[in-house]
């Protein structure tokens, strides 16, 4: 992982360490073309897992505590997708999906939520979100929807 101010980047792993290859190039897609992710949650655990998920699936990751740091990680980096929790301090997921349609190049965004709440989720797909995650996420779903929303 690599940090970019207070924010991270990683890249996918394959164990291919001490082989002479560098260790930014360990999966089968070359850097310049793997589809870069936002995640942005506040629980790191659910960052950690998430990136690995992702890494695994082959996507470099940037990661983001909550929507103000999520719009500033937008503000410099380009993304093909972003993860986002509904439910964070500072800024939660709608209001940065409200300020993501200001934008005139908006990511696609696949919301996540600790609990089935129907009408969050309704308003999020309303301001903008193409799909949601129930927490705990189930790896298939996540890899599911991200390859198919993000491709």
């Amino acid at each position: 992982m690599h940090s970019i101010g207070k924010f991270s980047i990683s890249h996918g792993h394959s164990g291919s360490e001490g082989s002479g290859m560098d260790k930014h190039s360990n999966s089968n897609v070359p850097i310049k073309s793997r589809k870069r992710i936002l995640i942005v949650d506040d629980d790191s655990d659910v960052l950690l897992f998430l990136e690995d998920r992702l890494n695994a699936l082959g996507y470099d990751v940037l990661a983001a505590t909550n929507g103000k740091e999520g719009l500033e990680v937008l503000q410099g980096q380009s993304v093909d997708g972003v993860l986002l929790d509904l439910n964070m301090p500072v800024m939660g997921g709608i209001s940065m999906l409200e300020n993501l349609g200001k934008s005139s190049a908006t990511p696609p965004v696949i919301v996540m939520s600790a609990n089935d709440h129907r009408p969050e989720l309704q308003q999020a797909i309303i301001k903008g979100a193409m799909d949601f995650l129930i927490k705990p996420i189930v790896h298939d779903e996540l890899a599911n929807k991200c390859l198919r929303i993000f491709q």
